[in-house]
């Protein structure tokens, strides 16, 4: 037999083997295919990791959003250079806009009387302000000056509201507490005992002008929330101010001031516009955040985000009033700035007036619109 010699590969084939051990050659059609080049790429064909993941900015946090898979890269040392072309990814779809907070003012005393279920099921709204809560005689908690705080029918009434509460104290026509209760610790308890019947840990202040200019009493107002705030930690603190056109008075921004001294944080500070159209209430509204970031020396979507507005709809005394226009350019300009919260004056409004109705009694809106066109419309449908 003759010898048999063994061959050995050629340069070019023990190349090809090394990078297709190496994973960098797939097999295709008539040979490989190159997966990753090793040389002489045009760098401006590889997108930036900066303009792709959040983590690459300071002090960016890295999170996951639900409805995307996490995906964690470890950097290797490599003389080899990025592929020119991705794949796009299409596991992960953008996070949708979180919905801004709804919860329009409702009135207990109203009459007829508010079922919030059926109000509910057919506005699509879930979460009320309740109003207000006011003095009695000295330091009574009542409804609107003249009902008991712990009355069982309007308990049995809050009890049917499918969503969250807010209490909220003061209104337009009636005396905050603080204004005629002069014991801080006896003031603290009957805002925990509001807060204890409607089953809610959020309060909030209604405040006219003439409670915002009464310095003793806001004084109390202030001692007595940080009373509350200490045995409630989870307790929400929001304040409904009046905006005029060039923004909040020296007052209202005073009363914030106090808050922050007594170490009360205010998590929403609300807007309440006599009247006019939405543009109106905007160019308001933006004179406020400005006064807010100096206030809070927060940046300015921090601002917005603890900020709220709360449109009269409908027709007022001072003109043509608010109309379901005006209310979506308030809703377009608070989702571009990712407001805390929207309300409106009031859920009882929002229907048209029957000749039993009318507008001045708060018990519909004196427009020819559909009944809950508001609430649909600041809820975002």
């Amino acid at each position: 037999m003759g010898r048999h010699r063994k061959r050995r590969a050629s340069p070019r084939l023990s190349r090809r083997i090394a990078l297709l051990s190496a994973g960098l050659l797939i097999p295709g059609t008539g040979g490989a295919a190159v997966l990753a080049a090793t040389a002489h790429l045009d760098e401006h064909a590889v997108p930036s990791a900066r303009s792709h993941s959040a983590a690459s900015r300071p002090g960016a946090a890295m999170t996951e959003i639900p409805g995307t898979r996490s995906r964690t890269t470890t950097a290797r040392p490599t003389s080899a250079a990025a592929p020119a072309t991705a794949a796009p990814d299409t596991t992960a779809s953008a996070a949708p806009a979180a919905a801004i907070p709804f919860a329009p003012y409702a009135d207990v005393l109203t009459w007829p009387p508010l079922d919030f279920a059926k109000t509910s099921a057919r506005t699509g709204v879930r979460d009320y302000t309740l109003g207000f809560v006011a003095a009695g005689d000295g330091c009574t908690a009542t409804w609107g000056g003249m009902t008991p705080i712990n009355d069982p029918v309007i308990r049995k009434r809050i009890k049917k509201v499918p969503g969250e509460t807010i209490v909220s104290f003061g209104g337009p026509h009636a005396t905050e507490l603080a204004r005629s209760c002069t014991d801080v610790a006896a003031l603290s308890e009957r805002y925990r005992s509001a807060l204890t019947t409607a089953g809610t840990e959020q309060i909030d202040f209604y405040l006219t002008d003439a409670a915002l200019g009464d310095g003793t009493s806001a004084g109390r107002r202030i001692q007595a929330l940080a009373r509350l705030r200490h045995d409630h930690p989870r307790l929400r603190v929001s304040f409904t101010l009046p905006l005029h056109r060039s923004g909040l008075a020296g007052a209202a921004l005073a009363t914030l001031r106090s808050a922050m001294a007594a170490g009360v944080d205010v998590s929403i500070v609300d807007l309440l516009p006599a009247g006019g159209p939405g543009p109106t209430l905007i160019a308001s509204a933006a004179a406020a955040h400005g006064q807010l970031q100096r206030l809070y020396r927060q940046d300015a979507d921090t601002v917005w985000r603890r900020m709220g507005i709360t449109p009269v709809i409908g027709v007022t005394d001072t003109g043509a009033g608010f109309q379901s226009a005006d209310a979506r350019q308030i809703r377009d300009w608070a989702d571009a700035r990712h407001l805390g919260r929207l309300s409106m004056w009031s859920i009882t409004r929002d229907t048209p007036c029957t000749p039993d109705t009318t507008a001045r009694n708060d018990t519909c809106s004196g427009l020819d619109e559909d009944a809950g066109v508001f609430s649909r419309i600041f809820q975002g449908s």
